[in-house]
């Protein structure tokens, strides 16, 4: 499965509580969650991802933020962005799915045979079902009482320090003290 998405169109149709285009890192929002689902998704099989944002500068494939299954774009100027999206439904392979609620470009995939999703049938398919269990790592911030906190910090302070030992042992010979010795001379016994 190939998905190609129009992000900022997804992003804009509000249908993400914690993503909007108002938000500084709203792409990276995005691309985050679109890994995730892609991992999930992608279980034996081939899939990828293609995301396209507008106002990208200077334009061209983000590495950093992309991955092996997730391709991060960003169109040099806005308008380039539609064009980067139809030069692909143009040159499209079998299976690829555009994801966007733009009619112009729902209208121009249909001309070539692409199958598309309105942003509202992603976010579904894209949601886990009931019974599904999420993805290790990416679950909600696990948060921990002070007395939970306490026995890991005692558990790794104990592991930090290999050589010492929380209880000292006694001496081999029983913990004697030495026996006293005389000074040559002096008479007076020394402890």
């Amino acid at each position: 499965m190939s998905l190609l998405i129009d992000g900022h169109n997804l992003i804009g149709s509000n249908l993400f509580s914690d993503i909007h285009l108002s938000d500084e890192d709203d792409e990276a929002k995005l691309v985050m969650r679109l890994k995730v689902w892609q991992s999930r998704a992608a279980r034996g099989r081939s899939s990828k991802i293609t995301v396209i944002f507008d106002r990208g500068i200077p334009g061209g494939i983000d590495v950093k933020m992309g991955n092996a299954g997730v391709e991060v774009i960003f169109a040099a100027d806005p308008a380039q962005a539609d064009d980067l999206i139809r030069r692909r439904l143009r040159n499209a392979k079998k299976g690829l799915t555009l994801v966007t609620n733009d009619e112009a470009l729902l209208r121009e995939a249909a001309v070539h045979g692409v199958n598309t999703w309105r942003g509202e049938e992603f976010v579904e398919r894209m949601t886990l079902k009931a019974g599904e269990q999420p993805e290790a790592g990416t679950e909600v911030d696990v948060q921990l009482s002070k007395s939970e906190v306490d026995e890991w910090l005692a558990i790794f302070r104990a592991r930090s320090t290999p050589g010492k030992r929380s209880k000292k042992r006694p001496p081999a010979d029983g913990g004697a003290k030495p026996p006293a010795t005389r000074r040559k001379g002096d008479g007076k016994r020394r402890s």
